[in-house]
């Protein structure tokens, strides 16, 4: 067995006669309610969710934010880690989560059976993977154990549009592993939209949950001197920053590229990256070969990011494929203008000239005019901002993501 996987769970309720009927009582009772009031807690609920490791990201801030809103719902709440814990685990598991991990990735092999027999003790009542890859190699096992399962899709990766047209064996995959999940959730219409085109799941399965943050986290904040000292950076300066992993689909080269570019015109400019990864020494690399390493901070993996987007002017997002980002609706709630790639489910986000600029993907000169622009327009940059600000309070909160999801978890346990 695994290592984690042998912990004393204490035994809870299991899906019966009685559990369905309280089930439906509040599906009754709530039915429709998603306008941000809180839903009814389902008390005694044991929702596992499944991921292939709480390394850091968006994905797995979600997780844990779920995690969070889950305790106050009365919900009791575990994570089922297939390939290593990752540096999120202690978090978690602070947080009150029994945090289980079914080997390494070596041997995901193995990962459905020994999940079976995970299951057979925790008992789950609802078991919520994110990513396909979790819900093939979990979702098997809580099939075979009738356990109702609520799937994410967090990301349309160009691997996924790639097999679905191309190569049998994945879209098989794809198809084999859809059909586990009772409710199959996407973080953007734009991945809905694929998932019902490619018929991965049947399209009565598929719905459309967005991304949520909590907005009382962000906004005002004291510590914008705090960090731009401890960083090195000037009170009076003007900061563009992004937070988010270290990695090649991020494309931070693009923003630095645009950094580069603005060196002349605007020479109180610095940039902040918040984030770690496997990019991190080719972006110093690259911060060096164009002349901009003084003014650039790299800040490393940081749990409170609400403090480092309180010291950017302005927060630019240069991806190359995105679902809905987290980080982009962490810096509208810090009130802060934005600018992005659009790409991936953004567009349908960010009104351009309204809520945000938008640029093509790896277009670096298009990033520096669309800085630029915000920068040297007071008015406009205070306009977006306070748009952004209000379209995250009132359709991205935590609250209504937290709401939508136990609602589908009632909807698949009264079917079950």
């Amino acid at each position: 067995m695994a290592p984690g996987a042998d912990k004393v769970q204490i035994p809870v309720q299991r899906r019966g006669p009685e559990m369905k009927m309280r089930v439906a009582k509040e599906m009754d009772r709530d039915a429709g309610e998603t306008s941000g009031r809180p839903v009814s807690p389902a008390t005694g609920l044991h929702i596992v969710h499944g991921v292939l490791s709480l390394d850091l990201g968006g994905l797995e801030r979600v997780v844990l934010d779920l995690i969070r809103s889950g305790q106050d719902r009365g919900y009791r709440n575990s994570i089922v880690c297939i390939d290593r814990p990752g540096l999120l685990a202690e978090t978690a598991a602070a947080m009150g989560a029994e945090v289980h991990c079914l080997g390494n990735e070596t041997e995901r092999a193995l990962a459905s059976s020994r999940a079976g027999e995970l299951f057979e003790r925790i008992k789950p009542d609802v078991l919520h993977t994110h990513q396909i890859g979790a819900l093939w190699h979990l979702g098997r096992a809580a099939q075979r154990q009738q356990i109702a399962i609520v799937h994410t899709e967090h990301s349309d990766h160009p691997r996924m549009a790639r097999g679905w047209r191309g190569k049998l064996k994945s879209r098989w995959w794809w198809h084999a592993a859809g059909k586990l999940a009772d409710a199959f959730c996407c973080v953007s219409e734009d991945i809905a939209r694929s998932v019902r085109r490619w018929r991965t799941v049947k399209p009565g399965k598929v719905c459309m949950i967005a991304n949520g943050v909590d907005t009382g986290v962000y906004g005002a904040s004291r510590h914008r001197i705090e960090i731009r000292g401890s960083l090195g950076i000037p009170a009076d300066a003007r900061v563009v920053g992004t937070v988010g992993r270290l990695d090649e689909v991020k494309r931070q080269d693009v923003l630095i590229r645009a950094f580069a570019r603005m060196q002349q015109s605007h020479p109180d400019l610095w940039l902040l990256l918040v984030g770690d990864g496997p990019e991190r020494e080719s972006l110093q690399r690259l911060a060096g070969e164009l002349g901009v390493s003084a003014r650039t901070r790299f800040a490393g993996y940081q749990s409170r990011t609400q403090h480092y987007f309180a010291a950017m002017d302005l927060f630019a997002l240069s991806s190359r494929h995105e679902g809905l980002p987290l980080a982009l609706l962490e810096a509208w709630a810090s009130g802060l203008p934005v600018v992005s790639s659009a790409v991936g489910g953004i567009p349908k986000v960010v009104e351009h000239g309204r809520t945000g600029l938008l640029f093509e993907s790896g277009d670096d000169a298009a990033l520096s005019d669309s800085m630029a622009r915000l920068l040297d327009n007071e008015s406009l940059r205070a306009a977006i901002a306070a748009a952004g600000q209000a379209q995250v309070r009132s359709h991205y909160s935590l609250q209504r993501m937290a709401d939508e999801y136990a609602i589908r978890y009632r909807a698949v346990l009264a079917a079950a």
